[in-house]
Order: structure tokens, then C-alpha cells, then sequence
């Protein structure tokens, strides 16, 4: 799922509320989602802007959500032969039986919803607050922006996914360091995107929950690792034989570049689209570290495995003996001393190094959920068999929490 998705020219053209792309089937299919809340008017004049942008993005079929009808009852039958379904949600706890009515799948678990809710909204806070202070001044809050607007806009409009996957990584050539740049900018030094400072004080807060504006650059960088996953698996979906090698052309007078631009990506790239071509289920990689990222918080409890990977495996499709493969996917395609799963101390959390408390608090709360733990005992209830699980799964919470109330 893309959302906020802007392009200019150099005013802006469009703003796009959320792309959806569903890869449960044999062809990756995306539909385009608009969505005007309750303290919003809407009329004909905006439904036929969505079925513009639907022919300008070649995108088949969409949604545009409403709360009220607002004497237009009619318009799911008018709009409907342009391919647009327009969907009321008077009564929000009827909400998943309209997605599944229009063809947007089901929900595995509804108690869910908020989670999500919560998740979009550190999300949205996360670049507020960037932009925020780059508004204020800063060259590394001035580049995070840059950054965000790179592979959140620029890459979505891309004409093919080696062109998406080319920009990706520009952009991550100028950006490799964006958080420990910022720190060391925040510590009254000056911003170095190349920085590979380890002795940072605020990046060490950053590391303990604190510094929102460095755990929003965190995010921006794992944002851009999960663009090229899903950009990596749609090349792999588009070229189910491969890339395309060079050749002559029949006179044996011209050669042939058919591919050039991903011939020309890294050696890092091509080693994890290998791997990534041989296993079974590869076009749910990047929905399923999606759901990792923001949704799960990042991590897995070692202690309960078991269970947690079959979670996995009923929210993302992929078989539970696979899940440990999937999590190869950062390993394989940005390949780090160490590997990129950690357990800080004696703690259950086996986690993604750099994802932020905030979204790490997003997925504890998860867990309250997943395991039905009272509000009175909590996290304690797990019974875990390391000292700090408890502990740590309460503190990542209440950071995310504090988070949302103030900014």
C-alpha cells in the first residue's frame, strides 16, 4: 500500500489518498482509493477527477470511499460502468463487510483495524514532524524531506520498475547515513548524509526511544528498503525468464541494451533477485514485511516462534515454514556485518535493527491484542522466558503512545 502520493510538474498535478496493490493472484493488480471523510463535501465533479486519474495511471478498477451520501445514492450505478465503485460507510463497524463486498478481500482479524489506525498515524506524524522542522531550518530535516518526497512520490510514477529501482537507489546513494547525518547535525556538528559516526549522542537517544525527528529518518530509511522489495518483486513478476541480456542484433551489426538500466544496479541487487527468483512465494515479500515494519513492530518474540510466524503466515499467505526465508529478504538485498535481526539483551524481542520505538510499540501492542492480555496484568502475562521482554514490550508502548499525544 502507497499513500500521500503526489506529482509535480512543477505545481502539482495530482495527490493520490492510497494506492492498494494485491499480489494474491497471478498478476499484481492495483486499484487507486480516494477517501473524503465526514467533515468533507464531495460530489460528481469528484468522482469524475478519480476517473481521470484511473486513465492517466491506466489503473482498471477503484474506490472512493465516503461517510455520507449526501443525496447521491445513486452514483455506485453511474460510476460503476467507468470501473470506480463508490462505497458509503454510514456505520464504520459494516466496514469489512463492504471490502469484501467490493472485492478488496477480507479482513483476517477486524480487532486489527486500529492498529492500523494508529500505525497510518505514525506514519503521517513521522513526515509532519520532518517537515516541521526542516520548515524551522536544518539541512538534515531539509534532506529527510527530500528524501521522503523521492521514494514516496517520485519512484510511484516511474514507467517501469528498473526505472522505479534506478531512482530508489540514487536517492539512497545520497541519503545512505540520513540518520546518523542528522545526528551528528543535532549534536552541533555539521549534517553528513555519509556520516559513520557510532558515537553520536543523539543518535544513541534516538536508539532508546527519544529523538522523534531521528526515528522518523529510521523509518524513511526503511521505507526506501521496502520501495525496492516491492519494486524488486513487481521486475521479478514483469520477467517471470529473467532480465534480458545483451545481444547483437541478426546482421550481427548493432548490439542490443534491451535492459540497461538493470544490468546497471548494484551487485547487491542482482545477487538478492537471484534468491529472490527461487522461492515459491516471492510476490508476498514485500506486502508481508509491510506487515512487519508496521504492523508487527519489526520484531517476533524467539520464545513463541511458533505461533507467532503462523500469525504471519495467515495475515500475509505465506506458508508458516517459509516465514523464516522471508525474513531473509533485508539480509539478501542489503546484506550488513551482523545480518539485520538483533536481540538487544535479555529480551524475547527479535527484532530489525533501525526500526523505530514508535513503530516497535505499534507491534507490542499488536501483541496485546494477538494474545488477549488483560489491561490490568498486561505483558507479564506472556510469561516470557527472558528478563526484560516484559519490560521492554511496555516501554516501546508507552513511547508510541506519548508519541501520538504530542505531537
Amino acid at each position: 500500500m502507497e499513500k500521500q502520493i503526489v506529482e509535480s510538474d512543477p505545481a502539482d498535478l495530482l495527490e493520490l489518498d492510497i494506492v492498494t496493490t494485491d499480489y494474491a493472484h497471478e498478476e499484481a493488480a492495483r486499484r487507486l482509493v480516494e477517501v473524503k471523510g465526514g467533515g468533507w463535501g464531495w460530489g460528481y465533479t469528484e468522482l469524475f477527477k478519480v476517473v481521470g486519474w484511473m486513465r492517466y495511471l491506466k489503473i482498471p478498477r477503484s474506490a472512493f470511499f465516503i461517510t455520507r451520501w449526501d443525496d447521491r445514492a445513486t452514483a455506485p450505478r453511474r460510476m460503476a460502468p467507468l470501473g470506480l465503485d463508490v462505497v458509503c460507510f454510514e456505520d464504520f463497524n459494516t466496514a469489512p463487510e463492504h471490502f469484501t463486498e467490493k472485492g478488496f478481500g477480507t479482513f483476517t482479524e477486524p480487532e486489527l483495524i486500529d492498529l492500523w489506525r494508529h500505525s497510518y498515524g505514525v506514519e503521517r506524524k513521522f513526515v509532519k514532524f520532518i517537515h516541521r522542522k526542516a520548515k524551522a531550518g536544518g539541512e538534515g530535516a531539509r534532506s529527510a524531506k527530500t528524501y521522503h518526497r523521492q521514494i514516496n512520490n517520485g519512484t510511484f510514477f516511474a514507467r517501469a520498475p528498473e526505472e522505479s529501482l534506478a531512482m530508489l537507489y540514487e536517492a539512497y546513494g545520497e541519503h545512505p547515513k540520513l540518520t546518523r547525518g542528522y545526528a551528528d547535525e543535532l549534536d552541533g556538528g555539521t549534517f553528513d548524509p555519509q556520516s559513520e559516526t557510532a558515537s553520536s549522542v543523539s543518535y544513541k537517544s534516538m536508539l532508546e526511544g527519544k529523538r522523534p525527528e531521528l526515528q522518523a529518518c529510521a523509518y524513511l530509511e526503511h521505507r526506501a528498503r521496502l520501495s525496492i522489495l516491492k519494486s524488486a518483486v513487481d521486475y521479478a513478476l514483469a520477467h517471470p525468464d529473467g532480465a534480458p541480456e545483451f545481444r547483437m542484433s541478426e546482421d550481427r551489426n548493432v548490439f542490443i541494451f534491451q535492459g540497461l538500466t538493470y544490468h546497471t544496479l548494484p551487485a547487491t541487487f542482482h545477487s538478492g533477485m537471484a534468491w529472490l527468483g527461487e522461492q515459491p512465494n516471492f510476490c508476498r515479500y514485500a506486502t508481508f514485511w509491510q506487515q512487519l515494519l508496521w504492523g508487527w513492530g519489526g520484531f517476533y518474540l524467539d520464545d513463541r516462534e511458533e505461533q507467532e510466524f503462523e500469525w504471519m503466515s495467515r495475515y500475509s499467505g505465506i506458508p508458516a515454514d517459509e516465514i523464516p526465508t522471508a525474513l531473509e529478504a533485508f539480509d539478501r538485498f542489503f546484506p550488513i556485518p551482523g545480518g539485520w535481526f538483533v536481540t538487544a539483551g535479555e529480551t524475547d524481542v527479535r527484532m530489525v535493527k533501525m526500526v523505530p520505538w514508535i513503530f516497535q510499540g505499534i507491534g507490542a501492542h499488536h501483541r496485546r491484542v494477538q494474545y488477549k492480555l488483560s489491561k490490568e496484568s498486561g505483558f507479564p502475562e506472556l510469561n516470557p522466558s527472558s528478563r526484560y521482554t516484559s519490560s521492554d514490550l511496555a516501554k516501546h508502548v508507552n513511547c508510541t503512545v506519548d508519541f501520538l499525544l504530542d505531537q
